[in-house]
């Protein structure tokens, strides 16, 4: 076995190897600002994350009502919210 005649062999080949050089332009000084957008999906999400926090103190708020016997129902804000329910009337329910 001659290993000597590696020279010869057509499946070796050199390639030169080129390297890109590329000009870096140095940054501004006013360009330095970082700028936040966030989208109108999380936003909503945020929202309704604030919303749920308060209705949950509203709702903590009449469980101790109601165990301590201190609540009281509104008959008469009761029946005007029905009312206004069946006649399909939007209207303040706070």
């Amino acid at each position: 076995m001659n290993v000597d005649k590696t020279g010869n062999s057509p499946h070796v080949h050199t390639y030169p190897k080129t390297v890109k050089v590329q000009q870096v332009k140095p940054a501004t000084p006013g360009s330095s600002e970082d700028h936040v957008q966030i989208s109108s999906q999380a936003q909503e999400l945020y929202n309704k994350s604030a919303k749920d926090a308060i209705r949950q103190e509203k709702v903590q708020a009449l469980k101790h009502q109601i165990e301590t016997g201190t609540f009281q129902v509104d008959s008469k804000r009761i029946a005007q919210d029905l009312t206004n329910f069946w006649l399909g009337k939007q209207g303040d329910n706070q």
